[in-house]
């Protein structure tokens, strides 16, 4: 557990904060918001950190999506200018990737002043940015501090809640796909971290009326696993524990909507409806014997580099290159490796099943998802059933990394 991030969540948020900054003798702050986040909090963060003293700088990102790629880096480094500021992230997912990304690049550091209970990425390490259009986790550092003002975060509109309900939900998919990747990948895996992002899920769950109800207590709980996811990635120094195959569903749609010019979806909005999908996979799982599954396997043939390229070269055109490298190690596993794989699966079976036993139905996740107002199907995202059968298709090949639905697209095992 990290014990060098400070975090606040609850009344006046600002309060705390400026106490933070002059008791660490952090006198020159650069502020990074948009129109809506300054509206909501960066006008009175900064005319308090004003009065107190504080000399205050403002980088006001403008567009109809703020989106953390090279235009906004470079904007907000020259808004910065050559000086040494520390920043404060006056926002929720892009706007804190990229005062992340700007201020490890820039040798600074940085607060985070959330203003949505939306991701759970604002005391991780990671910045998700797309860089020449390729979405991918660029590590940079985490915050110095956390300060979210309960009473900001209890006001933003219901669907970034309900983006941050399902960026949660989601952790029992990435840890069922975490477990699986140990087993048949030999994966790295840390048993308590697992276990803390499993409580801190159920700890959401337990609260879905209330988070619903956008009540304050509905709110700090969600806070809590939001932020208790972050510090995981940050302990597993990787998005492991908190990312499995209902992320690369949702990556895959992102770089979609950017390739072809679309306004973004809520990540933790998409993320929440793969994580339906996902669950169908496990549902899937549970349901098929070992006798079963065996015949799959021995029907299952290996695919060939020639299939990769292929598959690659039509779901990611121009970013070939990176997606080929992320799956070089399943491209190059020999057939001897491939034989393997599914006698350990086989082998393994009765694991496989009670990894699946961990996961929530997906009529379950669709329910939960309900009640908050999220969305359980990508269509009604503004998605086509073409777009989702391709992202279900080939998101697999984003990542180096044996998810749920490897089974199905290396090993042939049937989860449709």
């Amino acid at each position: 557990m990290r014990d060098d991030i400070y975090i606040y969540i609850g009344k006046n948020a600002s309060d705390p904060l400026i106490e933070y900054c002059k008791n660490h003798h952090l006198d020159k702050l650069m502020l990074v918001a948009d129109d809506n986040t300054f509206a909501a909090a960066g006008k009175h963060l900064s005319e308090k950190l004003k009065a107190a003293g504080f000399d205050v700088k403002m980088s006001l990102l403008k567009g109809e999506e703020i989106v953390a790629n090279e235009q906004y880096f470079v904007q907000v480094m020259l808004d910065t200018g050559n000086e040494e500021r520390t920043f404060i992230a006056v926002g929720s997912g892009s706007l804190t990737d990229i005062t992340r990304f700007v201020s490890f690049h820039t040798r600074s550091n940085f607060i985070a002043y959330p203003t949505a209970a939306s991701v759970d990425g604002y005391t991780s390490a990671g910045a998700p940015s797309v860089i020449a259009g390729f979405k991918k986790t660029v590590y940079c550092q985490s915050p110095l501090g956390v300060f979210g003002d309960i009473d900001v975060l209890s006001a933003a509109p219901q669907r970034m809640s309900a983006s941050g309900f399902g960026d949660m939900l989601g952790k029992y998919i990435a840890l069922a796909d975490w477990r699986l990747g140990k087993l048949l990948w030999g994966e790295s895996h840390d048993e308590a971290i697992s276990q803390r992002v499993r409580v801190a899920v159920d700890k959401c769950v337990e609260r879905v009326h209330e988070i619903s109800q956008a009540s304050t207590e509905g709110i700090q709980a969600l806070m809590d696993g939001l932020i208790e996811s972050g510090l995981c990635m940050l302990d597993a120094n990787n998005s492991r524990p908190a990312s499995g195959a209902e992320h690369q569903i949702s990556h895959h749609l992102e770089m979609k909507l950017l390739w072809q010019h679309k306004p973004a979806v809520l990540h933790g909005v998409k993320v929440g409806a793969a994580s339906v999908i996902c669950a169908g996979y496990y549902d899937k799982l549970r349901q098929i014997s070992r006798a079963e599954a065996i015949k799959q396997l021995d029907r299952a043939q290996q695919p060939t580099r020639e299939q990769y390229e292929q598959e690659i070269a039509q779901a990611y055109p121009g970013i070939e290159d990176k997606v080929l490298a992320e799956q070089e190690p399943f491209i190059s596993l020999s057939e001897q490796g491939y034989r393997d794989l599914k006698q350990k699966i086989a082998d393994n079976w009765a694991e496989i099943q009670a990894i699946a036993a961990s996961v929530p139905s997906s009529q379950q996740m669709a329910e939960w998802l309900k009640q908050v107002g999220g969305e359980t199907d990508l269509t009604a995202l503004g998605f086509s059933s073409a777009e989702v059968k391709e992202a279900v298709d080939y998101s697999h090949l984003l990542r180096n990394r044996f998810n749920v639905d490897k089974l199905s697209h290396l090993c042939g095992i049937n989860l449709k």
